[in-house]
């Protein structure tokens, strides 16, 4: 319902607008709504926020004439609304902008993961004979999904597009590889292309890939475990060990400048549990929890 209003109201504008780079994001994030739309809905909370300010303000005002307020308070909330109000178009704006970048991030990250894995299975599928077309649509299928989770759902628009489009295999796999959020991905799938259209062995090119593909994740895997031991010696050195020579420090010096016994506490109680959970949240952002 919001997105129908938000287009009737906002569609003209929006359909005038061009912006190539944000519609290649939004359809790589797999949102699944058109660029027209998703401009009208951005407009449309826009204009909600300009019209909740305004109402405030004449608010504010009338509260002003009916002396319910003195004029140094409606001067604090008629400033505080216009920054509320800019500062959440600002907000609005720039959520905008990132939000397919991010989901286009997150996805590339998934499918790259267990691009090797569903590799492997395409290679087992293709040794039996299987034809490649039905590889790809068995990838899709809902068995699958909890397997290799983007990926699979990837591999989904490969099957809309033969299947309820009409396309055939080579235009297909070319559309996806246009379209896909991981430009590994689309790599593999304009190599697919390639076999369609040159008559080519599929199981040939699949061992290949399988092949550099258990090595890229051989190197991931490595570059993965470096991290997690420089993160370590980060947290011993700073987590652990600096506290702990701040304890003594001030524990030392107790007898020539006071009791420490509040800094201690701080230093014990408050700043080493808040280090501690900086660290997990670092570890956390960084950690690309890579499958074994």
């Amino acid at each position: 319902m919001i997105q129908r209003l938000a287009y009737r109201l906002f569609g003209n504008l929006s359909e005038k607008i061009k912006y190539p780079r944000l519609e290649q994001k939004l359809k790589q994030s797999r949102l699944f709504i058109p660029f027209s739309m998703y401009l009208s809905l951005f407009f449309f909370f826009i204009f909600l926020i300009a019209v909740l300010g305004l109402f405030l303000e004449i608010l504010s005002f009338a509260l002003y004439f009916q002396t319910l307020i003195e004029e140094q308070l409606l001067l604090v909330l008629t400033q505080f609304i216009s920054v509320s109000v800019f500062g959440s178009m600002i907000l609005l704006f720039l959520l905008f902008l990132m939000l397919p970048e991010l989901r286009v991030y997150d996805l590339k990250i998934k499918i790259e993961k267990q691009l090797p894995f569903a590799v492997n299975y395409m290679s087992a599928m293709a040794a039996a004979g299987v034809r490649t077309e039905i590889i790809f649509k068995t990838l899709s299928s809902r068995k699958l999904i909890s397997i290799y989770g983007a990926l699979s759902k990837e591999f989904s628009q490969f099957a809309v597009q033969t299947d309820f489009f009409g396309k055939d295999n080579p235009s297909a796999l070319a559309l996806l590889a246009e379209e896909t959020p991981s430009p590994l991905f689309s790599n593999f799938l304009t190599g697919a292309k390639n076999t369609f259209l040159s008559g080519s062995s599929f199981r040939n090119f699949i061992v290949a890939k399988k092949q550099d593909y258990y090595s890229l994740a051989a190197r991931r895997k490595d570059n993965y475990f470096q991290t997690l031991e420089m993160l370590s010696e980060i947290y011993i050195t700073l987590f652990l060990a600096a506290p702990l020579f701040m304890m003594i420090l001030l524990f030392s010096m107790m007898p020539f400048s006071g009791s420490k016994i509040e800094q201690m506490k701080l230093l014990t109680y408050q700043i080493v549990p808040f280090l501690g959970v900086v660290f997990l949240l670092i570890l956390e952002i960084i950690n690309e929890k890579e499958d074994v």
